[in-house]
């Protein structure tokens, strides 16, 4: 009965005709939880079964992409004994600053000093969140920068 809605939302997460059985099988999965997590009073239950399979595929493309490198892994070569900066073919810090805010920039810098994410908060006087949502906007511009 289902059916249907799975190969729909499958469809919409992969376009290679090769991998669209892989993709509905994530699917049934996120259906079978989807069945069993069900909540009669917080919406329709074909609504809540796409959720689930689109968050099902959503985790499916980011195992296929392999492990995330943090911008700190690239920064580790980075510092004095590098000599020149420009032959070391490090970009230039000025130009990546410039990218981004106010916030971001502060953040990334206490960051970087090892200030965990309270004491950041704390001195910048922002919430928790704040500072953890400016760093990963900073290590993401970065992150494409650096690429």
């Amino acid at each position: 009965m289902y059916l249907p809605l799975l190969k729909f939302v499958a469809r919409k997460y992969c376009t290679e005709r090769d991998e669209r059985d892989d993709c509905l099988a994530e699917a049934v999965l996120g259906f079978l939880r989807a069945i069993r997590t069900y909540n009669v009073h917080r919406g329709s239950l074909d609504g809540y079964i796409a959720t689930v399979a689109s968050h099902r595929l959503i985790d499916m493309a980011r195992r296929a992409a392999g492990p995330h490198i943090e911008l700190s892994d690239t920064l580790d070569g980075w510092g004095s004994s590098l000599g020149d900066p420009a032959e070391a073919g490090v970009p230039d810090m000025v130009a990546l600053a410039v990218t981004l805010s106010d916030s971001e920039r502060v953040c990334f810098e206490r960051h970087l000093r090892g200030e965990t994410l309270q004491v950041i908060a704390a001195g910048l006087k922002m919430s928790k969140a704040s500072v953890s949502n400016a760093l990963a906007r900073a290590k993401r511009k970065l992150g494409k920068a650096l690429s």
